[in-house]
């Protein structure tokens, strides 16, 4: 007869095993699919780039009270600037002017009122005497200005009405140099930061912030929104001043002290300038923060020498030991969605192959974490990327005949190649592409007619000031994230910067600091990213605003879209046609599940 002791034991190990057999369903389950690409869609079915919002009609409100605000640019349409300013536009469906002097635009027959005015004063003739007066005429009608950057010290210091415009009361110095960039709260979102650090190492390696600027004292009505930070202490208000604004007429004029609108962090700027010259701001967003892992994981065991030196394990052991858990603890501590890109081989004139184990026992971990698995088109031989493509698809068949690929990281490949590779079988349903960041403002947007562009804004390994400086800025105008590592350098390195230990051990840290306060937004896969941008970019939208009401419109896409709006100082009360979070004082994220929302204040 069996005591109630052992009953009692018998009947707990057989709990613990049943629990033990579901759990190990549960995993299954999840790998369950891994063999096929939920996003694949035939690409030539989705919202292509002939849907696309381009800018350039007059904003005039119509009979319901709806307007489309209005940009007038005064500079090269072909230049740096001008791209920034016609790259926002799109993005935020605004209607749009290019004049290349002020004198043209003075002269434009018919012009309706812009919301802002936006100067590079390359093209300003400051030697006329009007041109100050025409421009402070254009306040007093109620159109803010915008200087992109500043004529030299001395065109400002020997120019009252120029000094007054911007807010200017003196020209303390030509030249000064700095110690660290103060950015202030409320202008970009993502809060307060301050680009400085004392020790020696940390500064080499993260200070890229323009440290020498002239110095100009500003005037009492002035409110600065970055500031250099002097070496001698002193009262906050007389720091360098790098961008602030200055009240003129019923306008505001906006003043860059340097080049910090001269690529993406431009959008965001004129972002959130735009939402300083109302009482309150609506705009689109995508909604969509991607992590992507670019050559990872690596599938065959590769440099195998060096990697046991180095680590003491082979690089497939690294990769599961090492890499691959990493990897998975960054992702699970913070709310970027997670995309790796596969690198089958590094090395294609090697004898050293691929393994199909290895693609089977990643392909079922991405499964389970809900990531994606793209593509990568970078080799470090001199193999030509047609040859590439076609040995790693026999590898990949072999394991998965069903599987296409709907996203691919371009890596190094010329404009040429890869609008040539992308009609390789191999990529047929390749629907967005990943791309390293070129410096330039054109963020998200159209590689192809069916295929769009994503830009890996931020280098996770290699955090710097003006890189997080970047992403607030795109954060602030689009509500996009795109950070990346390359575990390429880790296999094969060039340097002791490439030890994997550092690397993600910086990307850690870097992605939990820099991204914490964006957690509001949605973490998405590359292929998730793209239907929102395609959705973003077909976006045309109209609002009014009645007491308390805001009144929103949009067409060209589905629902759900996302908005942010910017209050000063007002609250959500209520939605009708949609949700809301709150991102942080004052601004919050529109979530409009139908075409036709009602926001109450």
């Amino acid at each position: 007869m069996i005591s109630r002791r052992n009953y009692f034991t018998i009947t707990v190990i057989m709990i613990v095993v049943f629990f033990m057999f579901q759990f190990t369903n549960v995993v299954l389950e999840g790998w369950d699919g891994y063999e096929e690409n939920a996003y694949a869609q035939d690409r030539e079915s989705l919202a292509g780039q002939e849907s696309a919002y381009q800018a350039g009609r007059q904003g005039t409100e119509n009979s319901s009270g709806y307007s489309r605000g209005r940009i007038v640019y005064i500079g090269s349409a072909d230049g740096i600037l001008g791209n920034v300013v016609q790259d926002w536009v799109n993005y935020t469906k605004k209607d749009f002017a290019i004049y290349h002097t002020v004198e043209e635009y003075g002269t434009a027959a018919n012009e309706v009122r812009p919301q802002m005015l936006v100067i590079d004063t390359e093209h300003v003739a400051w030697e006329e005497d009007s041109v100050c007066g025409r421009l402070e005429e254009y306040t007093k009608q109620g159109t803010s200005l915008v200087f992109c950057n500043l004529p030299e010290p001395s065109v400002i210091k020997e120019n009252q009405k120029l000094r007054a415009l911007l807010g200017i009361e003196e020209l303390r110095a030509d030249e000064t140099t700095v110690e660290g960039i103060h950015l202030y709260e409320g202008f970009l979102l993502g809060g307060e930061r301050v680009y400085r650090t004392e020790d020696e190492e940390e500064k080499e390696k993260r200070q890229d912030m323009e440290l020498t600027l002239p110095w100009y004292t500003l005037s009492e009505e002035t409110e600065a929104y970055m500031c250099g930070i002097p070496e001698e202490e002193m009262d906050a208000r007389e720091y360098p001043p790098v961008i602030w604004r200055a009240p003129s007429g019923d306008a505001q004029v906006f003043v860059v002290n340097g080049e910090y609108m001269n690529d993406a962090a431009g959008l965001g700027l004129l972002s959130a300038m735009a939402a300083e010259t109302k009482d309150y701001d609506v705009y689109p967003v995508v909604n969509a923060q991607n992590m992507v892992i670019m050559n990872c994981p690596g599938l065959a065991p590769e440099n195998e020498a060096e990697i046991e030196e180095r680590y003491g394990q082979s690089t497939t052991e690294m990769f599961r030991n090492i890499v691959w858990p990493s990897i998975v603890s960054v992702y699970r501590k913070n709310t970027l969605g997670l995309s790796c890109m596969l690198a089958p081989q590094y090395d294609y004139e090697d004898d050293v192959l691929p393994v199909q184990e290895e693609l089977e026992f990643y392909m079922k971990r991405l499964k389970e974490q809900s990531a994606e698995a793209g593509l990568s088109g970078e080799s470090i031989s001199y193999t030509a990327i047609g040859q590439k493509l076609d040995e790693d698809e026999r590898f990949v068949k072999e394991l998965l005949p069903d599987y296409k690929f709907s996203s691919f990281y371009a890596g190094k490949l010329t404009e040429m190649e890869l609008d040539s590779v992308l009609q390789e079988d191999m990529l047929q349903y390749v629907r967005t592409v990943a791309r390293d960041y070129d410096g330039g403002s054109e963020v998200v947007g159209y590689q192809s007619e069916h295929i769009t562009s994503q830009s890996i804004l931020s280098d996770g390994a290699a955090y710097t000031y003006r890189g997080d400086f970047r992403m607030r800025c795109v954060e602030t105008a689009l509500g996009y994230a795109n950070v990346g590592m390359d575990i390429g350098c880790a296999v094969y390195p060039d340097n002791d910067q490439d030890d994997i230990d550092r690397m993600i051990s910086d990307f850690s840290w870097n992605v939990r600091n820099s991204y914490k306060n964006f957690s509001t937004f949605s973490g998405t896969t590359l292929s998730e990213s793209d239907q929102r941008i395609r959705n973003f970019l077909a976006l045309d939208y109209e609002e009014k605003r009645e007491g308390n009401m805001i009144y929103l419109d949009f067409t060209g896409t589905e629902t759900p879209a996302w908005f942010i709006l910017r209050t000063d100082g007002e609250r959500i009360r209520h939605i009708e046609g949609g949700d809301w979070q709150l991102l942080e004082k004052g601004v919050y994220l529109i979530e409009a599940d139908r075409a036709h929302v009602e926001i109450r204040l």
